[in-house]
This record gives C-alpha cells, structure tokens and sequence, in this order.
C-alpha cells in the first residue's frame, strides 16, 4: 500500500511537470491538491474547516497548497504494516 502511494504520487509529479507550461509549480489548488493525495475535494474541505489536514496558504479568496506541506501531511500520516 505504502509503496503504491509513494509510486501513484511520482506519477502525479511527472505528469505536473511534464506540461509544457515550464517548472514544476511549487502551489496548487484545491482540486489538484485533492487530487495530489487521493482524496475528494469534499474531504481536502472538511479537513480544511476542521483545521485537520495539511496547511494551507490563502491569496485574496484563493486556497492554494504547496507540495511540501502535502508531503508532510501524507508522512505524518503513514503506517507502518504490521507484522
């Protein structure tokens, strides 16, 4: 499970930066965030308002995430199988 999250967001990544528009974006929006870490942007919400998932950056009225803090929030989030 772990190496299969680990393999889906290298895929994500590759397909981030091989879009043409330049380097790979440092922030991105609600969908793609949701997105990013598997989850529905329903759900990236309710952790928003609860103040439970990763952190956010607001611009004006835009909710922005930048890609290191959502690979912190999945590291802190990992478990280890058991044995």
């Amino acid at each position: 499970m772990e190496q299969e999250i680990v393999d889906r967001l290298a895929r994500i990544e590759e397909l981030l930066s091989a879009d043409g528009k330049g380097p790979q974006r440092e922030y991105l929006n609600i969908e793609e965030a949701a997105g990013f870490i598997g989850v529905s942007r329903q759900t990236l919400d309710r952790w928003r308002m609860e103040a439970t998932g990763p952190a956010v950056h607001r611009v004006g009225r835009r909710v922005l995430y930048s890609l290191v803090d959502l690979r912190a929030f999945m590291g802190e989030h990992r478990e280890q199988p058991l044995a």
